[in-house]
């Protein structure tokens, strides 16, 4: 069984020969870190750990290379610079201003839509059918991808997401408030983009699971109520997910950080399998959601925090997620990336404790 066969089967509540031993990602200060506590010096990528340790490959490093942004892109220009800091126009038409050190979440100064106008200005660059949006090597990478028993998947940036991003959170916030037909158009665009984008990829059949990146809770709540989800984005979920269905894709699942559990039974109803990373700081705890709903795919949900405690910290989680992973459909991994907080005698010992839980699921 390769680990495409393992991930699709595993994550649909089918029995496999073991469950993926997987992790979401790496912060690069952590790989720092562990080259000075005995993690070899040429292991510089969570692509050159998982060979190294003998981990299955994250398919969140692994996306098909389709470009999503603004296309053409605009020209990267500093546009004013001190000592300290920068103000930078980007590639994607946000201007923010920036440290040159200890680099921390921007200063946004200002972003590309903020009405319709700007929109309009900006949509003849947001074209899903362009094909200049893909590798030239597409159809061979795909190939070879399904040849190496990959997981084939994409990351689409979605109805929360990508505006979000493009207007700013607050102004894209009060948008559904003081101009509710423009959220409804880019939504119904993206929609359309979506489906101008994947249809190359759909046509061969090849496509096995798509992520719907939206990040669109923090610690306590979801960054958008229900209602509105429900009112604006559901009909766009319902339509893109049967559109996903009808090209052969299997798994569908929301990439959200934070506590999204108000917004879960929403995916739900809206046909996606399910949710990750399942942040346990914000309350997104794996095995409450299981509970709730029984047929729901999860990954993420081992805390962070108790994993860099320690050996105990360690075994405590495994041992609390258990339940789960009886259950099938429940991938354990960190409920982000690997932060730096943790030793890397502490990462050897996690990766060997779960690596026998996960080969045989009932004996911790």
């Amino acid at each position: 069984m390769n680990e495409r066969e393992r991930f699709l089967k595993y994550m649909h509540f089918e029995p496999v020969d073991r469950i993926p031993l997987m992790e979401m990602g790496v912060w690069p200060e952590t790989l720092e870190r562990w080259h000075h506590e005995g993690l070899p010096k040429w292991v510089t990528s969570l692509r050159h750990l998982e060979d190294y340790l003998r981990l299955d490959r994250s398919f969140n490093l692994n996306w098909l290379e389709i470009q999503q942004e603004v296309y053409p892109p605009f020209e990267e220009r500093v546009l004013e610079e001190t000592e300290e800091e920068q103000l930078i126009s980007d590639a994607n038409g946000v201007i923010y201003r920036q440290r040159k050190t200890h680099k921390t979440i921007p200063h946004f100064i200002r972003f590309p839509i903020e009405d319709e106008a700007s929109y309009l200005d900006l949509l003849p660059r947001l074209n899903g059918a362009d094909p200049k949006r893909c590798i030239d090597d597409f159809d061979e990478d795909l190939h070879w991808r399904r040849e190496r028993g990959e997981i084939v998947g994409v990351n689409f940036r979605s109805f929360f997401g990508f505006p979000r991003n493009y207007m700013g959170l607050e102004n894209w916030s009060m948008a559904y408030y003081d101009q509710p037909q423009l959220v409804r158009r880019i939504i119904n665009d993206r929609l359309q983009f979506g489906k101008d984008l994947l249809k190359r990829v759909l046509s061969t059949g090849l496509l096995d699971f798509v992520q719907i990146w939206e990040d669109m809770a923090y610690k306590t709540a979801p960054l958008i109520s229900p209602k509105l989800v429900r009112e604006y984005m559901l009909p766009a979920y319902k339509e893109f997910v049967a559109y996903l269905r009808e090209g052969g894709v299997k798994l569908i699942m929301v990439d959200s950080d934070g506590r999204a559990n108000d917004l879960l039974p929403i995916f739900l109803e809206a046909g996606m399998d399910g949710m990750h990373p399942c942040e346990i700081a914000a309350g997104c705890d794996p095995v409450v959601l299981r509970k709730q709903y029984p047929n729901c795919a999860l990954m993420g949900g081992l805390d962070k925090r108790a994993i860099a405690s320690g050996r105990d910290g360690v075994d405590s989680e495994l041992k609390r997620i258990q339940p789960v992973l009886e259950q099938g459909a429940y991938i354990p991994m960190l409920d982000h990336y690997v932060p730096p907080d943790v030793s890397y005698q502490t990462y050897l010992y996690y990766v060997e404790r779960r690596r026998e839980l996960l080969s045989c699921p009932n004996t911790i």
